[in-house]
């Protein structure tokens, strides 16, 4: 995983230098713009192709969550195709983790893989979902299913494309920020923990720097464990959780980082009552949540156990039968505790959150 490229109202003159050099040259540019992304993105990114020499064909990406389907990947590639779309072709992912993670799974597939790069356009996809070359949809059964690792050409990070953010999509956002943040611990954790949810603003240069500082990390650790076998994991800290109370509850109700939140807080938990962790640590993670206007327990009802169970278990770390969880020591320190039982972590849910 090569490190993105990371800077504020620089999108144009690096896309253009990343464009050019390509090698060998793309017989054609497809570009699938995210329709959130149109406004701060679309003219920069048709400038950058001209400057480059290329005619970019543009074509609408998938938008929200539940776009984020096989049937939107298979849309999608009867475009490329129908436009023209051959093996030496560039597919550039231009918008959230929806449109990116639909646009670089059908990139991975079609006629066996072609080359592809990203723009992230919001928050969660500039520090998590568009970093790493994990590409999937959603299945019925969970999330993100059904993929394929398909690393980037490149990731072109510019913080002056969050200015159209929906506020819900920016804390959702943030709750990814403060996962990689406990993850890094150091100079990034004291950054975030010292910085109120105003003094993130969105074009502040504190901003930048914890996103820049996110996607880096993030990407140091996949180039040291591309294929998720061992260290990739720890990245998914409250993700085993989250991502059951995400199937769970639909995106309406919940969002991605909101989930990641509520996932960490119950990762936090069971460092805490196995003496891994401070007792005071579930305490300063939920206020530090809270000042970032994350949740820090359900609106409604848990879902039922029987739920739960089934979407637990369905998580792409576990191993025949049993969970490996992301468990916090402290600030720069995880470790992947494994063979925990299902109901064990549907307890450690209802003891958490209900």
């Amino acid at each position: 995983m090569k490190s993105p490229d990371c800077g504020k109202g620089a999108l144009r003159a690096t896309l253009t230098r990343r464009l050019q050099g390509l090698r060998p040259r793309p017989s054609a540019l497809f570009v699938v713009l995210d329709p959130g992304a149109t406004e701060v993105a679309e003219r920069a990114v048709r400038l950058a192709a001209k400057d480059a020499g290329m005619a970019a064909t543009l074509l609408r990406g998938p938008h929200g969550e539940s776009r984020k389907t096989l049937a939107s990947a298979e849309k999608l590639a009867g475009k490329l195709i129908r436009k023209g779309l051959d093996r030496r072709a560039f597919v550039l992912a231009v918008g959230g983790g929806v449109c990116t993670d639909v646009t670089g799974f059908v990139a991975a597939s079609i006629m066996r893989g072609v080359r592809w790069g990203v723009v992230p356009t919001t928050l969660l996809a500039m520090v998590d979902a568009a970093v790493g070359g994990k590409t999937a949809v959603n299945l019925e059964e969970g999330k993100n299913l059904f993929g394929a690792f398909h690393f980037p050409s490149f990731l072109i990070i510019d913080t002056n494309l969050l200015r159209t953010l929906p506020a819900r999509e920016w804390r959702s956002g943030r709750g990814e920020l403060i996962k990689t943040a406990m993850l890094s611990g150091g100079a990034m954790w004291r950054s975030l923990c010292s910085a109120s949810s105003g003094s993130l603003a969105r074009r502040s240069d504190a901003l930048t720097t914890l996103v820049h500082k996110a996607a880096r990390y993030k990407a140091k650790v996949v180039a040291q464990d591309p294929q998720d076998n061992e260290e990739r994991k720890l990245l998914n800290l409250g993700h085993t959780f989250g991502h059951a109370l995400e199937t769970a509850m639909g995106p309406r109700r919940l969002r991605h980082g909101e989930a990641v939140a509520l996932g960490v807080l119950c990762a936090v938990k069971v460092a805490v009552e196995n003496e891994l962790a401070p007792a005071s640590t579930e305490a300063d993670m939920r206020l530090l949540f809270a000042r970032h206007d994350l949740p820090t327990e359900l609106k409604g009802p848990l879902p039922n156990a029987t739920t739960l169970r089934r979407l637990l278990s369905r998580d792409k770390k576990a191993d025949d039968g049993l969970l490996q969880l992301v468990v916090p020591l402290r600030p720069g320190e995880v470790v992947l505790v494994k063979g925990v039982a299902v109901q064990d972590a549907v307890d450690v849910l209802r003891r958490t959150l209900s």
